[in-house]
């Protein structure tokens, strides 16, 4: 019987660090997302929600980054 597995990848689209802690050559948030779905959609995971990241209600003030991402997959299991 098969069952699926989940996985939770939370993305920053704003922006990723080059190797020397930089910011100047960062991909778009279009080429950020399209790696990391395709890296995961290459490994067998689904894509089933994609949603933006908000604060918990318990840090009232916190800002909302509009930036980041949770996105939800599953995969089969062979359990």
């Amino acid at each position: 019987m098969h069952g699926w597995e989940y996985w939770v990848e939370t993305i920053n689209t704003e922006y990723q660090r080059d190797n020397d802690g930089s910011i100047d050559d960062s991909p778009g948030g279009d080429e950020i997302l399209r790696t990391c779905l395709n890296h995961l959609g290459s490994d067998g995971w689904e894509l089933v929600a994609f949603l933006p990241a908000l604060p918990a209600p318990h840090f009232k003030g916190s800002p909302q980054n509009p930036y980041v991402f949770h996105a939800i997959f599953k995969r089969k299991t062979d359990e």
